[in-house]
Parts: structure tokens; sequence; C-alpha cells
């Protein structure tokens, strides 16, 4: 079901196909976009930096620049020092769409500081570098943390979290689709423990993003069942969606942070333009028999959290 976002680093030739579809992009863009050389100019700074190269090509992000957009205030909070690229600047600190990713994350661990109690057992999809889990209080308490990616880049990295954080003796990782999940292409760990979790239902599963590069209204359905399935009886979701901008809260956000912003996403054709409406979220989580019983908004009411229950 899951269409893998390349996680190789792009070849001179990708990269240089990708810029010159965003220069294709700029010429023909509407005049709300602003002048062509505004977005050329922003264009020739993105460019100029690691990350805005892998999201031209790529059009999204991989475990690697997920961590890194996600936990960007933390690491400016501890010492680390701004970014000189101001696109990039701008972008990890002012861009609608990553300030409420790095808010979400917030909620996220407020959510899972609550649910990770002794025993339990808990499931990240996509895991990434797994720090939704790793880093949540309470994760070492958990009976077992797995995760499960379909890209075993991110699942190495995740290994490595895991040790690092003295986890890895409760962790399992998963190379698995995320609507098959019951049936990995491989286990790194204990196979024949995964299975019985799965048979006895997790207690905790969170999930992040893989919905937003998903097109078509039916297979997110689908995707929530193929949670539903590997989940306890009373066992929790918690979850994200991206909302339409035109639901957006932007009465606290600079009018041309917002140009900006659309701005970037235009640029960079992103493959996570596939925004629903907080109702339409609950009610494809209600037809997977999970009910609803918290949405936690960022700022911006771009990326909720949602938090439910198997019943």
């Amino acid at each position: 079901m899951a269409e893998l976002l390349s996680h190789l680093g792009a070849s001179d030739v990708e990269l240089g196909a990708a810029i010159a579809a965003a220069r294709a992009r700029i010429e023909s863009a509407p005049p709300e976009m602003g002048s062509h050389d505004e977005l050329h100019e922003l264009l020739d700074h993105w460019v100029d930096c690691d990350l805005g190269r892998w999201m031209l090509v790529h059009r999204g992000w991989n475990a690697y620049w997920t961590r890194y957009c996600i936990s960007y205030p933390e690491r400016i909070a501890s010492g680390e020092p701004i970014p000189s690229n101001p696109v990039e600047r701008f972008f990890l600190s002012r861009s609608v769409q990553v300030v409420a990713t790095q808010q979400r994350f917030a909620h996220f661990t407020s959510l899972l500081g609550t649910l990770l109690t002794p025993g339990v057992s808990a499931l990240s999809v996509p895991c990434g570098v797994m720090d939704d889990l790793l880093t949540a209080p309470g994760a070492e308490q958990c009976g077992a943390l797995v995760g499960a990616d379909l890209d075993p880049a991110s699942i190495e990295l995740a290994m490595v979290n895991s040790r690092q954080r003295g986890l890895a003796e409760r962790a399992i990782f998963v190379e698995a689709d995320a609507w098959q999940l019951a049936d990995p292409h491989s286990v790194r760990g204990d196979a024949e423990r995964f299975a019985a979790l799965c048979n006895a239902g997790f207690d905790v599963v969170t999930s992040n993003g893989l919905n937003i590069y998903v097109a078509e209204d039916g297979d997110v359905v689908a995707l929530y069942r193929s949670f539903a399935s590997v989940m306890s009886n009373g066992g929790h979701l918690v979850v994200s969606a991206l909302t339409p901008p035109e639901s957006w809260d932007l009465s606290g956000v600079d009018p041309a942070d917002v140009l900006t912003t659309r701005q970037l996403t235009f640029i960079n054709d992103v493959k996570w333009a596939n925004p629903r409406t907080v109702e339409l979220t609950i009610a494809q989580l209600e037809s997977a028999s999970l009910e609803v019983t918290d949405v936690l908004y960022d700022d911006a009411r771009a990326f909720p959290t949602f938090l439910a229950i198997r019943r």
C-alpha cells in the first residue's frame, strides 16, 4: 500500500532536474504567490542548504530530516548556532506547517507521558528515528517498545537511538508496510514476541505523518483499520492529521510569514498536500472502530493531534 519516500541522497542529475522543475513552476506561478523574482530568490537560498536540496528532490522528509526539523527549538535552546541561511532559518522557526509540527510533537510527548505506564506495549508507525516513543516520559518502564517502518535506513537510525537511550532491551524493530503490520518483511529482535504482541494487541499506537502522504480517503481509513487490528480493546491511538489551509487560525501569524510559507510549499511541490478536516479525520477514525476522546491543537490549528481509543 505504501509508496516509500526515497531515503537516499540525490545525484547531481536529480538535483538539477528538481531545480529546473521548480524554476518552471515559478514561471507559471499565479500573482498571489508574489513576484517571480522573489520566488527565484527564495529558491536560490533554498538550494544553498542541505535541507532545501533534499526537499526539492524528495518533496518530503525522511527520518533524519523529520528529527532535524522537529528538534530545532530544543537544539537552539541548548546552544546550537542558528542557521546562517535565511530561508532555512525561516523554514525551521516560522513556517506555519513546521511550527505546527514542532507543537504537534509536544502534544504527542504530553499524551504519551500519561499513557506509557509500567508494563504497557507501544508501537510507532512509521517509526522514523522513534523519538516519539523513545524520548517520551515513561518509555523506560514500558514492557515493549516497537518501531515499524518500511525503510531499513530509518530502522537503523531508530535502533541506534534505542541503544543510546538505554532502551534497546525493550525494543523490537520491524520492516513492515503500515497496512500489513502483522506480516512484516523482517524483524530486528524477538520475532515471536512481536507476533505475540500483535495477537494480544498493543496498548498504545502512535503515528505521525504517514496519512498526509496518502491521497485516497479509503486508503486512510484502511490505514486506521490496520492500526486498530493490532491494538488491544481499550488501547489508545495517538495520531495527527494536516488540516486544509482555509481552516487554519492565522490570527497570530505575520501575513508575510504566511505568504513565505505558501511560497516554499509551492517551490517544493510537497507530497504532503493531502489535508483533511478535523471532522473528516474523526469520522475516518470512527469507521475503523476508534473513538476520538480528545483533539489537541497547535496554535494555527494546522496539524492537530487526535487521541482515540479502540472499542
